[in-house]
């Protein structure tokens, strides 16, 4: 009996070049997906890697003596547990039937055989799990209130990367998991240029910050305008006439920024102030309803009243840095209808994990456009996303910031 391995996109072409490669006798007896290929777990293509029986003529059962079941007993190496089983299984299919005696080295074959799928199935405790570094790690991911898949990737992916003898340099896996996780979170871009005026339109829960971020986005744009651009003469829009005081509060902020200001009540109203306002100013500012993402029907209202803002309009989620994974991630979702180009994420400063806020857009594949960390309305405190920062904000890991910033700065050209 011989073994061989072939590899191929799926289990049928494995069998195809099987039969080719080997004959009608032989067979798959285990595969497996694995993914090849790639840059740092992304784009990699599965294949199927096939281990291939060829069964001898004439089985020899001298070769399944007791003292070489014994040895098969003590490997440690999993995949040679695999193939020891397979070839003492088929060897005793080969030769069942043919003769009585036979018939206690096939107990003895069937109790090895249980006893390597014992093992196999049993919780993985090989060396790598059990290594310092990442246990580490993985306390380092939950600290930082990761969702339990994507520490799972990162975890695997650590384990792909590091030889048993590679994870005693702590510091080189800590790098690598926070170049993993960086390179799985999008930042957004928004370097113009733009067709005047610029509608920014901000979505979100109740009570998540929408009011006193388009105030800092306000104040930016009028006193503190990026590298190279000009002060914006900017108009602050409300459609928030259902909370209580929501149109006055937005109203005292923008007279304190001496910034037009209007509340609107319908689609209609909404339509006809901003066209009275499309050639006065550089910038519009749109305040919505804070609604729960479970309010289907007012979301789909909110949303028709939106699209009179027009193709071109801005739609930015805003959420708080300190709801739970799974809650971000259905805010995302319910929210999507409205086909938010980007995120912003309000009150880092109010919490002190980051898990979240990354698991969530990882897995939703949305870009971060900004992040706010104080409750004033001054532009000091919101910043433009930046993936140096957000590891920055993990808790428990040590930045090696220039060989980071060096690593995005290639891959961001």
């Amino acid at each position: 009996m011989e073994t061989y391995t072939v590899q191929a996109p799926t289990l049928a072409e494995c069998q195809v070049i099987t039969r080719e490669r080997y004959g009608d006798r032989a067979y798959i007896f285990q595969h497996k997906w694995v993914k090849s290929g790639g840059f740092l777990g992304f784009f990699a293509k599965e294949n199927v890697i096939a281990s291939v029986i060829v069964p001898s003529p004439k089985p020899d059962l001298s070769k399944y003596a007791s003292s070489v079941i014994k040895k098969a007993q003590d490997l440690d190496n999993t995949e040679r547990e695999r193939q020891e089983k397979a070839k003492l299984l088929s060897a005793a299919a080969e030769v069942r039937g043919l003769d009585p005696n036979l018939q206690a080295i096939l107990t003895q074959v069937k109790l090895l055989g249980d006893k390597i799928d014992s093992k196999l199935t049993a919780p993985r405790q090989n060396a790598a799990d059990e290594h310092e570094s990442i246990v580490r790690i993985r306390d380092a991911l939950e600290q930082n209130d990761f969702s339990p898949a994507f520490q799972r990737e990162i975890i695997d992916y650590v384990r792909r990367e590091f030889s048993i003898e590679a994870l005693n340099d702590y510091s080189e896996v800590q790098y690598k998991a926070l170049e993993w996780i960086g390179a799985r979170v999008k930042i957004y871009s928004d370097s113009g240029p733009y067709k005047r005026p610029r509608i920014i339109v901000l979505i979100g829960p109740t009570g998540v910050g929408k009011t006193t971020t388009i105030c800092k986005l306000a104040a930016g744009f009028m006193y503190y305008p990026a590298k190279n651009e000009e002060k914006q003469s900017v108009s602050l829009f409300t459609i928030d006439r259902y909370r209580i005081a929501a149109d006055k509060q937005l109203g005292e902020l923008a007279a304190c920024l001496q910034a037009d200001f209007m509340a609107v009540d319908d689609e209609d109203e909404l339509k006809k102030e901003l066209a009275l306002r499309v050639d006065s100013f550089d910038t519009i500012l749109v305040d919505t309803i804070g609604r729960s993402p479970q309010a289907s029907v007012e979301l789909a209202g909110m949303k028709k009243m939106l699209e009179v803002c027009g193709a071109n309009a801005e739609v930015y989620l805003t959420f708080a840095a300190s709801t739970k994974t799974s809650g971000i991630i259905e805010i995302m979702r319910q929210f999507e209808p409205f086909n938010y180009r980007a995120v912003i994420v309000t009150k880092l400063d109010e919490t002190k994990q980051m898990g979240n806020v990354l698991s969530a857009l990882a897995e939703r594949g949305k870009p971060l456009a900004y992040v706010t960390d104080g409750q004033s309305t001054t532009p000091y405190y919101i910043h433009k996303a930046n993936i140096i920062k957000l590891l920055t904000n993990l808790q428990g890991f040590v930045l090696d910031r220039e060989r980071l910033e060096a690593f995005f700065s290639s891959i961001h050209q």
